[in-house]
C-alpha cells in the first residue's frame, strides 16, 4: 500500500489544510499554517495535496454546475428529452468510473476500494430501479391516454349512429389491443 500523505496522517492538520486550500490560500500560506500547528510537513508535500486538493474541488464544483442546469432542465419537463437522456448520462458516468477504477491500483491511496466498488454497484443497480420505474410510468401513462381516446371516439361513433360491432373494434384499435 503506498504511504499515505504526511497531511493526511493527523486529521486536525487535514482539516486545517482543507480550510485553507478553500480560502484559496497559497501552497506557502497553507505550508505557513501548517507548520503553525506543529506540522511535519515539506513543501512539496503541501504542494502535491494542495494540487490534489484543488483538482478535487473543481470537479466536484464542476458537477454541481452541471446537475443545476441538468436538474431545471428536468424540472421545466419531467416527462421530456432530458428526464429520458439523464439515466444514460449517469450510465455513462458509471461506467467512465468504472474504467478508471480499472486503471488504478487496488489498495493504493488512489485505487478504487472495496467501498467504492460496493457503493458503484449500489449505484448502478438503482440507476436500473430508476429505468424500471420510469418504463413503468411512461408505459401507465400511456394506457391512460388512450383509454381516454378509445373513450372519445366511442362517445362520437354512438353519436355518429355506429352499429355496436364497429364502435367495440373501433375502441379495441384505438386502445391497442385489437386482435
Amino acid at each position: 500500500m503506498a504511504p499515505r500523505s504526511s497531511i493526511e496522517t493527523d486529521p486536525r492538520i487535514k482539516e486545517a489544510a482543507d480550510e485553507a486550500i478553500r480560502r484559496g490560500s497559497t501552497v506557502d500560506m497553507v505550508l505557513e499554517a501548517l507548520l503553525a500547528l506543529g506540522a511535519d510537513v515539506s513543501r512539496s508535500a503541501v504542494g502535491r495535496y494542495t494540487k490534489k486538493a484543488r483538482g478535487a474541488m473543481e470537479r466536484y464544483r464542476e458537477a454541481q454546475e452541471v446537475a443545476k442546469v441538468w436538474v431545471d432542465k428536468f424540472g421545466a419537463d419531467p416527462n421530456g428529452d432530458v428526464s429520458q437522456l439523464l439515466p444514460h448520462m449517469l450510465r455513462a458516468v458509471a461506467f467512465n468510473q468504472i474504467s478508471i477504477m480499472g486503471d488504478e491500483t487496488p489498495g493504493t491511496d488512489d485505487g478504487p476500494t472495496s467501498r467504492d466498488t460496493a457503493l458503484l454497484a449500489g449505484a448502478i443497480k438503482d440507476l436500473a430501479s430508476a429505468e424500471k420505474i420510469t418504463a413503468e410510468r411512461i408505459l401507465k401513462v400511456r394506457k391512460e391516454t388512450a383509454a381516454k381516446a378509445a373513450d372519445e371516439a366511442v362517445k362520437v361513433a354512438k353519436a355518429g349512429g355506429m352499429n355496436a360491432d364497429t364502435i367495440a373494434k373501433l375502441r379495441a384499435a384505438v386502445i391497442g389491443t385489437a386482435a
